[in-house]
């Protein structure tokens, strides 16, 4: 098997992340990847990441999510753990609840798009695509939102740190977010109510109360995972519309919005990929894998598998059947999917609905974190 010739971090594959999809999907079915520490393996074909994810017991997650090794903790541990802290907190996310939440939905974006009323030329990014989300999960889990780019840093910090190299350079960002929840939580023991970090103040595990870092871990892990991919969803619907020459077609109603949602999250998956662990040597198709090993399940190449996708090089809107790899899969699929769905289908009804002519001024600038797929700054015209 030898080592890959392709490099996650190069300028190309930064710009386009096909570049490695590519590559990969003409290449073994696993292969390893050493230009990272720790080395780990690469798995790309749809039907290899499906095994992968129904198999939590021998690929974890609890060893990290991306490809450093960490502590477990929170809705990214294994079972037992894992099952405790996602029944906690997905009630919140249940699609009743979720529902409850459209009438706010529709006015956060409203407000954000009154805001640049009288702006020919505003960032899609900083209006609508992060403010959105972020809100929304701050209220769910009862965190003012007062000060939403301060939240923004150290989420873009946590995202950061998780696929670095060096994560310990963002070792004081992770203290000032851990000792701003703590704070929080602390309010929330003496006062509870009817927010998400209330119960996570208050759980009990057998009688006893969770402790503060598994609290903060969790809430931290709600907080960056419930704006991050949907802003990005987002970003990525609009500038792939425009570019593909749909834009037009989205604003008169020819296209559906939800099949274009789905179809924006297999072509562009805000989440290129995720990893997991081995928890002893196993056998994936002829290559042995030694216990231990950090595997990469990279979704966006699954989402381009001819094996799985007609024509997967093609954006179709009208796109129907196999469910993409966008979400995960398992007892680890995203528990804010619908959730991400519904800000995004509000945020671009009112988008395309307020501003039917809106043009791209470029193509923006893209998030850097090699995992992730979207942009930190999306300049339009109206």
């Amino acid at each position: 098997m030898g080592a890959m010739t392709l490099d996650f971090f190069s300028a190309e594959a930064m710009a386009d992340h096909t570049v490695v999809t590519r590559q990969l999907l003409a290449g073994p079915r696993v292969q390893l990847f050493e230009g990272f520490d720790p080395p780990f393996y690469v798995l790309s074909r749809y039907s290899d990441i499906d095994e992968v994810l129904r198999q939590p017991d021998l690929y974890l997650s609890g060893k990290g999510q991306g490809p450093n090794f960490i502590e477990p903790a929170g809705v990214v541990s294994d079972p037992p753990q894992h099952t405790y802290f996602r029944k906690l907190v997905q009630d919140h996310f249940q699609p009743a609840a979720i529902a409850k939440l459209e009438p706010r939905l529709i006015e956060i974006a409203k407000e954000s798009l009154d805001s640049v009323a009288d702006q020919e030329e505003w960032d899609l990014h900083d209006t609508l695509a992060f403010p959105l989300p972020i809100r929304i999960i701050c209220e769910i889990l009862g965190i003012p939102t007062d000060d939403i780019w301060q939240f923004k840093a150290w989420s873009d910090a946590s995202v950061a740190a998780l696929a670095s190299d060096n994560p310990e350079a963002f070792a004081k960002y992770h203290m000032a977010l851990r000792d701003y929840i703590l704070g929080i939580l602390e309010e929330k023991r003496l006062s509870p109510d009817e927010t998400l970090l209330s119960r996570i103040a208050n759980a009990e595990d057998q009688g006893e109360k969770i402790s503060d870092n598994e609290a903060i871990s969790l809430t931290s892990q709600m907080f960056v995972a419930g704006n991050e991919t949907t802003t990005s969803l987002i970003t990525n619907f609009v500038w792939r519309m425009h570019r593909e020459g749909y834009w037009e077609d989205f604003v008169n109603g020819k296209i559906d919005l939800d099949k274009t949602i789905n179809e924006s999250l297999r072509f562009d998956p805000p989440l290129l990929t995720l990893f997991r662990t081995t928890a002893r040597e196993t056998e994936l198709a002829g290559t042995t894998i030694p216990a231990g090993s950090k595997v990469m399940t990279y979704y966006a190449a699954a989402n381009r598998d001819p094996e799985a996708f007609d024509n997967p090089d093609v954006f179709d809107p009208h796109r129907s059947g196999k469910r993409t790899m966008s979400f995960g899969l398992g007892i680890h699929f995203c528990l804010g999917s619908e959730l991400a769905k519904l800000e995004a289908r509000i945020a671009l009804d009112a988008l395309r609905n307020r501003y039917p002519y809106l043009q791209l001024v470029n193509d923006g600038v893209r998030i850097p974190p090699f995992l992730f797929w979207g942009r930190c700054k999306l300049p339009v015209r109206t």
